[in-house]
């Protein structure tokens, strides 16, 4: 099934195993089930998927850590179409909120793997004088720098008559590791509960969510 086909399928819930199985299950299509192309020239493959889930109602999961969501940075946000490129400062989310049904979800690209067209890779690194790039390199590398993607894909929206597209392509799926996100904490808001980002982070608890889901196997 086609990525943006399960996006739309994706319903809310207000039960967090029921969230987190469907995280699970999603995770295989954003790590096996296809890349995102940049124009001819690069290929994204997704190595780490974190998921985020905010509900706008007071009774649902809330997850305030979310950047795109009523009262953050304004009163009212609209909802974006599924499979928006939103960038924000931990990198970019592939979207599939849900007005209907009153919720924020995204999968942010936590690690990932840039191959050209030429079948080499591309690596994010210091080269001299404290200048950072992608570098060509003809070994598996990988990319943690979920930030630095804004150098590709910035400015651009995924579609098939964009510069940058996703494009469905079923890989053999294996067991993604399942962990917690990364810097997500937690404190007492007014909904009970709220993941966030604190400098002082020893007195914080981190936040036990199993979304991330890490690909093993090498593209």
């Amino acid at each position: 099934m086609k990525l943006s086909n399960e996006l739309k399928n994706f319903h809310r819930s207000d039960v967090l195993n029921e969230l987190e199985k469907q995280f699970k299950d999603l995770s295989k299509s954003f790590l096996y089930g296809g890349h995102i192309e940049v124009g001819d020239e690069f290929k994204i493959f997704i190595r780490t998927v974190e998921f985020y889930y905010h509900s706008e109602t007071f009774d649902g999961i809330h997850d305030p850590i979310v950047y795109h969501r009523n009262g953050r940075d304004v009163e009212h946000c609209p909802y974006f179409p599924i499979m928006s490129l939103h960038a924000h400062s931990s990198g970019f989310d592939i979207t599939f909120e849900n007005e209907k049904e009153q919720y924020r979800a995204s999968a942010l690209i936590r690690a990932y793997e840039v191959k050209t067209k030429d079948g080499k890779y591309l690596k994010w690194k210091k080269i001299s004088n404290g200048k950072w790039m992608f570098t060509e390199h003809d070994d598996y590398q990988y990319n943690t720098q979920s930030t630095y993607l804004y150098a590709l894909i910035n400015g651009f929206s995924i579609g098939e008559e964009n510069h940058v597209r996703w494009r469905d392509e079923l890989r053999k799926a294996g067991t993604p590791i399942i962990g917690t996100r990364q810097n997500v904490y937690l404190s007492v808001s007014d909904f009970d509960y709220k993941p966030f980002v604190k400098d002082d982070k020893d007195k914080d608890v981190k936040c036990d969510r199993k979304w991330s889901f890490t690909r093993q196997e090498t593209v």
